[in-house]
């Protein structure tokens, strides 16, 4: 994982790094390209108790996010536009099943449970990274609100997340 090239780290607000993902037998990304790992982190967490549409949404593994704005209009009431040159496949929850639907034409399963320790232990390695240039420093008012909002709802994603790993239930 790194920072922006010739960018002061305390002012970049977003991971960058190459990112693997085998589900189940299918390679979805190779680890061969550059991708903005912490907004996957925070869009992976969101597939854990929420279905993802690819055809609706941004990329769940965007090539960029330019930045992170507050937006009330949305159901998370943030928005991370990205330039469309990511990975992205739909996500749908099916009674205790997470299935994951590829370009491909290829539907994979995974568990709830599995699946949520996996963008658990990705989240975390995402995170603890971000901590190497804590606090962000962010001048512009909005930018600060939308990348307060962005961890705020990855704390809470990453809570919830961990609730369900620990036995509670989640519909």
């Amino acid at each position: 994982m790194h920072w922006t090239e010739n960018v002061d780290p305390f002012h970049d607000c977003c991971v960058h790094g190459r990112l693997y993902l085998k589900i189940g037998s299918q390679i979805v990304s190779a680890g061969d390209s550059e991708w903005t790992v912490s907004t996957a982190a925070f869009n992976f967490l969101r597939t854990i108790f929420e279905n993802h549409d690819d055809a609706q949404e941004e990329d769940l593994i965007p090539c960029c996010g330019f930045n992170m704005w507050p937006d009330d209009s949305l159901k998370d009431g943030l928005y991370i536009p990205n330039c469309g040159n990511g990975i992205d496949w739909s996500v749908e929850h099916e009674a205790g099943t997470i299935a994951h639907r590829l370009s491909t034409n290829v539907t994979l399963y995974t568990s709830k449970r599995v699946w949520a320790r996996a963008v658990c232990d990705f989240a975390d390695e995402v995170f603890a990274y971000f901590q190497t240039a804590w606090p962000k420093v962010i001048d512009n008012e909005e930018d600060r609100m939308g990348f307060d909002r962005f961890i705020k709802l990855w704390q809470e994603r990453r809570s919830s997340a961990e609730k369900l790993l620990n036995g509670e239930r989640f519909n």
